[in-house]
């Protein structure tokens, strides 16, 4: 039903007559309609389709309540009953005059109208066009993707399956489009033909392939001092870097530059044998490759990696430096297939969820890679008087278990081996001793099994366990004589836990366990009782041990932060029990039991970051600072008496830092620190060892280091990346506090790192790198001393130790890629020019046979390398 509220007409207020002589004031509003209520249609006539109005008189009070309603033209069939009990129950305003409401009587319509009939409704066109979007080259199905026929207002947008239908499709040829912002635009025309299903497979091409997530350094919720972020995009584009992001690291603010391009760890100042390297928070021996060229894993299995120079908590210990944390991929999502070759070595990589689609998946990746080095560094190498062989292998198998939302568990088993092997032309032989001459060999072999199990309790409570086996073998050799033979077999626990009582609080206890059997082989053609008489006759001396060493290391840590904004200060506060114990063989050791020497310490760290303006997820500025002690074993050959218990203590270094973090852009950000390190009971050299049952190490040695470091960064936005690092540090050693302060031996005052990049149209990008360094300081020897008996010449030095510098590195590279994308597959093609541009970069000094006379070795010569890597999604 409907109605229609006629104009109300006005009678004179109740109480008046029509012979009063005063008449009543005009109404100047009439009333109106508060509370409309509807009545309900007659059956009878709404059946037979009948409609009416019925007129009403209402009288209605001051106060605005309907007091009477009479029907004045009533029209029957139910009508007037439904129309006046409807009335009686609306409200009104009351009428009103100049001097306030009256009560009045007016007329009112109330009209009942059919509903007009809904049209039938057209039956809707059928589907006749679907397909599904996939981007090309990775065949990811794409979602979101706008869908259009060109010349009608059918439109659509695929779903998570990459799939969309429409519906009425003019027959014929149609140009469909596709637009989205992350691709390149397509349209593409289709046939429709009358009354059937069109369906199709259409590709879109990304606008670029340059993966940017976050891997070198990446952003997380930051408890350490200093971690710095890059992403994958920047790693794989810095020229010498060959796409590996461990290898990025030494272009990074406290990173020495190491000599030959090796893989050894100089940071802030510090020996390489005191920083360490984990992978999935289980210790290994070596990051890089002995070529220093590319990491022990591939490229494809990292996740992340933590660079932390220093002011990092107490899960990682047993080093005095810096850490270097490897984090592998736990999720598979996609089936893909890489291969990669190029100047140094040929890799392939397979992934591969497992599963039915929608059900759990698991996931299995394996890679394998194998160089060449040692048929083609010879070649380049000529000028450096001696001939490089290198070559390297590794692999990677990894298991990932379906995730839950309470547990996580993968198995990842992979190792590597290096070997390089060093041949000395005949005619630069140094006299006539056989133990000086023949070739140098010296091979590193590292295999890993590690599990992993993270379990959430609650939003309180959450812990991880990783087991771990593993085996290294080391070994040297020099000609016929000189050989050390070393074998480590290594059980690895490590136990985390999280609780969390409060939002504000958050406590980490936790365990890093280490140990296992050892044993080594030594052969020399010194015997002791020649160490400091270059004129002695020669003797030889061998010796072997084995036995076994353990560290159970407990932790705690508390992280509190005090403020409302959660994220704008962090306080944090740990402790670390620091226990090893080397257990020696008797019968093997000079033939003696000796009792087991134990080392303990205790490391204290304290840390915080404060915001102290912006926001989390803005522009930002952020002090930080962080000290602590750091407590470091001794090797585990300097902790080996020679027939007697060793007396070492723990190496120990007390570190320190104050820096500050601005991010003036999501695209600039530049973050400067200041560091100190001082270090104490260092093991050197016994000067008082005289052989069988006295120590050949003790804890007398001394350095400090001190710096500044600054990193400006530009994140790959519009085209561009790029940072500039640059480190300015001393470090100093004496053997004792008696002697004079020397410096370190990689000791580099200046360390400037630039690279950048730019993307062209069509998937091409440039790149460049510049270095320079100070030179490492040297200890020239000019003087010899001729040894009849041995008819050669004995190297001395006259002047102080670590007296001179090399002269300044400079290093300069070029690289430029380009991406050809297919449907199915995609190939990278990329040339980098190592060291297009260098100085004379020498690394060491060599002499002619009686010392009078020296010569540089320089350090990697240009390696134009051209590389080819193909990904395929099958």
């Amino acid at each position: 039903s409907d109605t229609d509220g006629a104009t109300p007409a006005s009678s004179p207020p109740q109480g008046s007559t029509d012979g009063d002589t005063d008449a009543p004031p005009p109404i100047v509003a009439m009333p109106t309609i508060v509370d409309y209520v509807e009545a309900p249609y007659p059956p009878e006539a709404e059946a037979q389709g009948i409609e009416a109005t019925v007129t009403l008189a209402v009288t209605l009070t001051a106060e605005g309540v309907v007091e009477q309603v009479v029907v004045t033209e009533p029209v029957g069939q139910g009508f007037d009953e439904a129309a006046r009990a409807a009335v009686q129950q609306m409200t009104f305003t009351p009428a009103r005059t100049e001097e306030g409401p009256v009560g009045v009587v007016f007329e009112f319509a109330y009209a009942f109208e059919l509903a007009p009939e809904a049209p039938e409704e057209a039956a809707p066109a059928p589907i006749n066009l679907t397909g599904q979007v996939r981007e090309m080259g990775t065949r990811t199905l794409l979602e979101g993707i706008a869908v259009s026929v060109e010349g009608t207002e059918l439109t659509a947008t695929t779903d998570a399956e990459g799939v969309f239908s429409l519906r009425g499709v003019p027959t014929g040829p149609q140009v469909v489009r596709l637009r989205s912002p992350d691709h390149v635009e397509l349209d593409q025309q289709l046939e429709i033909l009358d009354g059937e299903l069109t369906e199709a497979k259409l590709w879109l091409r990304a606008r670029t392939y340059r993966d940017n997530e976050a891997v070198g350094y990446y952003q997380r919720e930051k408890q350490e001092v200093t971690r710095r972020t890059l992403t994958i995009e920047e790693v794989k584009r810095i020229p010498g870097t060959f796409g590996d992001p461990v290898k990025v690291i030494q272009t990074l603010p406290g990173a020495a530059r190491s000599p030959f391009g090796t893989g050894l760890l100089i940071i802030r100042g510090a020996n390489p044998e005191d920083s360490a390297v984990y992978v999935d928070g289980i210790r290994i021996p070596i990051v890089y490759h002995l070529t220093g060229t590319t990491s022990v894993l591939s490229p494809e299995v990292v996740k992340s990696v933590d660079y932390l120079p220093g002011g990092y908590g107490v899960e990682f210990g047993r080093s005095m430096a810096g850490t270097i944390n490897v984090t592998t991929k736990d999720v598979i999502k996609e089936r893909k297939l890489t291969v990669g070759i190029d100047l140094l070595d040929a890799q392939v990589w397979f992934e591969t969820p497992i599963g039915k689609k929608g059900g759990p998946q698991h996931g299995l990746a394996l890679g394998a890679r194998r160089s060449y080095l040692d048929a083609f560094i010879p070649i380049f190498t000529q000028e450096l008087g001696f001939n490089v062989l290198p070559y390297y292998w590794d692999y990677q198998l990894k298991y990932i278990a379906p995730k839950t939302d309470r547990n996580q568990f993968s198995a990842f088993f992979f190792g590597f081996q290096d070997i390089i092997r060093v041949s000395t032309p005949a005619d630069q032989a140094q006299g006539t001793d056989v133990s000086t001459q023949g070739d140098f060999r010296t091979s590193y072999q590292s295999h890993r099994l590690v599990l992993k199990w993270e379990h959430t309790v609650n939003e309180h409570f959450s812990f991880m366990v990783s087991p771990s086996l593993g085996i290294d073998l080391n070994n040297i050799g020099l000609g016929a004589d000189f050989k050390l033979d070393n074998t480590n077999t290594l059980l690895q626990v490590r136990a985390e836990a999280s609780i969390r009582p409060t939002e504000a609080v958050e406590l980490k206890p936790g365990l890093d366990l280490i140990g296992g059997p050892y044993f080594f082989d030594f052969r020399a053609p010194l015997s002791f009782d020649d160490l400091g008489d270059p004129l002695a006759e020669r003797s030889r001396v061998g010796f072997d041990g084995k036995g076994t060493a353990w560290s159970p290391t407990p932790f705690l840590e508390a992280n509190i932060r005090p403020l409302k904004d959660r994220s704008q200060w962090l306080l944090s506060a740990g402790l670390r029990y620091n226990y090893t114990v080397y257990f020696i063989d008797g019968e093997i050791a000079f033939g003696q039991d000796l009792p087991p020497t134990e080392i303990r310490s205790v490391d204290p760290r304290f840390g915080t970051r404060l915001r102290v303006f912006g926001s989390d997820d803005g522009p930002s500025g952020t002090i930080k600072a962080s000290t602590g002690l750091y407590h470091q074993a001794p090797q585990p050959f300097e902790s080996i008496g020679i027939g007697t218990s060793a007396q070492l203590l723990a190496e120990r270094s007390w570190n320190s830092s104050l820096g500050f973090e601005h991010q003036i852009s999501p695209a600039v950000s530049y973050d400067i620190e200041g560091f100190y390190r001082r270090m104490d009971r260092l093991v050197s050299f016994n000067d008082g060892f005289t052989g069988l049952n006295t120590q050949p190490f003790i804890n007398q040695g001394q350095g400090y280091a001190a710096g500044v470091e600054v990193i400006l960064r530009h994140a790959p936005v519009n085209r561009f990346f790029g940072w500039i690092s640059y480190t300015f540090s001393r470090s100093f050693r004496r053997d004792d506090e008696n002697a004079d302060w020397v410096p370190f031996d990689f000791d580099q005052p200046h360390i400037f790192s630039a690279q950048g990049g730019y993307d062209l149209p069509f998937d091409i990008g440039i790149s460049l790198q510049i270095q320079v360094v100070s030179g490492n300081p040297t200890t020239p020897l000019n003087a010899g001393i001729y040894d009849v008996d041995g008819d050669f010449y004995n190297g001395f030095r006259v002047g102080p130790s670590n007296g001179e510098r090399l002269p300044t590195f400079v290093q300069t590279s070029f690289r430029v890629d380009k991406t050809f994308t297919f449907k199915k597959w995609q190939m990278e093609l990329y040339l980098d020019l190592i060291n297009a541009i260098r100085g004379v970069n020498p690394e060491t000094t060599v002499y002619n046979y009686d010392y009078s006379e020296y010569a540089y070795v320089r350090g990697l010569p240009f390696l134009p390398n051209l590389g080819l890597e193909f990904k395929f999604h099958p």
